[in-house]
């Protein structure tokens, strides 16, 4: 057994009594408000209700669509982890909008502005691919996720890998191949999990000495599901299970569906076997949105939230700059759009595109946070993937002057340093090399679309808040 591959399983004493289910949610309450801040846990994980219906599972019910998929995006694997560390049971735990039929009351009043109250939310529980906009970005992936939601299961796609950088839809591929109808038919054994998942039941099952009964559930299921499967990186045992349940599988004729954040070549230290295995199969990547699928997906989102909300509507105009300032990823993109309606819309404060603008900053910006030159350097030159020592070279070619010239644009509009300051931190340059470069990327801002993009790209990461705690 490995001492990395997972932490050690919280296991309750024979015999000893479980506290009741609210005790045990009022401790994770207690640790997600110190780890996430009191604003933040009021507003998104108190509204949160928990219960129980076998003992098994544990559902917390949001009051809504919104709060569920705001939770769920955002956070998700922190909820998970913090309740894994507080509940003996080591039971489950999943987010549901509404609450049980029986004590469900419908909600009609309209709230200022003219946005109503939804009157059903479980009805508008639009999961699958129905939320999935597609455009030439991540069509292969989509279509090949509905062929396996569909059953369809043949060589080329077993196992099935899909790959691409943070929140640009692969979770939601996943889920929506284990949520299809076609999977979840009472016939058929489903199994969704992430990597760290897997290596958590596995070396329980080393620790228990039960391996064998773990062996038999992997191999008794028809689709294993494993999410964000860098995490087995450097759980040498957990990989060699791993590749064992995958033979097992395939040879019994079950389906496999993997994601990771790099395609199977570039994981380091993946296990050769997983790793030819996997390439065997059909890897498909997700490329990052284009400005123009950011737009479609806030249409459908705003579409989405309006079968709820009677009345709500958003100006084209504010959708357009939240898909122009947004560029990250569509997780960041739809959280911004609820953060923007949620101070807006959803409290009867009209919706206009300055005000949009106001907040899309505050969202970007930590007041506490100070940026050094040394930051905005590293930070331009792992974004244009070329060294610090490059940055600072005296080499004239365009691939590392215009990095050079953003570094130096940046400096001046996030520090407070001298025009001499920064001109002798880019290897002794003088002021009027700053100003220069300064002056040509602002002209360039204008008319550079993709330029402009990569600013406001670096400049969002150098000002958000570095809370490595928040798993968003």
């Amino acid at each position: 057994m490995e001492a990395g591959d997972a932490r050690v399983p919280v296991t309750a004493q024979a015999q000893a009594p479980v506290p009741p289910l609210q005790v045990l949610w009022g401790q994770a309450c207690a640790q997600l408000q110190e780890e996430i801040g009191a604003k933040k846990f009021a507003s998104w994980v108190k509204p949160l209700k928990a219960e129980t219906s076998d003992g098994c599972a544990i559902t917390l019910f949001a009051p809504n669509a919104f709060c569920r998929d705001w939770v769920r995006e955002n956070l998700g694997r922190q909820l998970k982890r913090v309740w894994s560390a507080v509940d003996p049971l080591c039971r489950t735990i999943s987010i549901k909008a509404g609450g049980p039929e029986e004590t469900r009351t419908p909600q009609t009043a309209a709230a200022p502005g003219g946005v109503s109250a939804p009157s059903a939310p479980a009805k508008s529980d639009v999961s699958g691919f129905e939320t999935f906009v597609v455009d030439d970005s991540n069509d292969v992936a989509f279509t090949v996720a509905r062929q396996v939601s569909n059953g369809v299961m043949a060589s080329f796609n077993n196992p099935f890998f899909v790959y691409g950088g943070y929140g640009v839809g692969k979770t939601h591929l996943l889920r929506a191949i284990s949520e299809s109808p076609f999977w979840t038919h009472p016939a058929r054994h489903v199994r969704y999990m992430t990597a760290e998942e897997f290596v958590y039941d596995y070396v329980t099952a080393l620790r228990e000495r039960n391996t064998h009964v773990f062996k038999q559930a992997m191999r008794a299921l028809d689709l294993l599901v494993i999410d964000d499967l860098q995490f087995v990186l450097g759980k040498q045992a957990s990989q060699e299970e791993l590749f064992h349940t995958l033979n097992a599988m395939t040879s019994a004729g079950a389906q496999l569906v993997f994601s990771a954040d790099q395609a199977p070549g570039a994981l380091g230290g993946l296990h050769p076997g997983l790793a030819s295995r996997i390439a065997g199969g059909l890897v498909c990547e997700i490329r990052p949105a284009s400005e123009a699928l950011r737009r479609q997906i806030l249409e459908r989102r705003v579409q989405l939230l309006a079968r709820e909300y009677h009345g709500l509507a958003v100006p084209s105009a504010v959708l357009d700059i939240i898909a122009e300032e947004i560029c990250t990823n569509p997780r960041e993109l739809i959280g911004a759009l609820n953060t923007v309606l949620s101070r807006t819309a959803f409290i009867g404060r009209p919706l206009t595109e300055d005000l949009c603008r106001e907040i899309l900053a505050d969202l970007g910006r930590d007041p506490a946070r100070k940026v050094s030159i040394a930051e905005i350097q590293k930070a331009v030159a792992a974004h244009y993937e070329i060294s610090v020592e490059q940055l600072l070279s005296r080499r004239r070619t365009r691939n590392i002057v215009r990095p050079r010239q953003v570094a130096m644009y940046l400096c001046k509009q996030i520090t407070t340093c001298s025009l001499p300051m920064i001109g002798g931190r880019f290897d002794g340059r003088n002021h009027a090399t700053v100003i220069h470069a300064t002056r040509q990327i602002a002209s360039l801002i204008s008319r550079d679309k993709a330029l402009a993009a990569d600013i406001k790209a670096i400049r969002r990461a150098l000002m958000a808040p570095q809370s490595p705690q928040l798993l968003a």
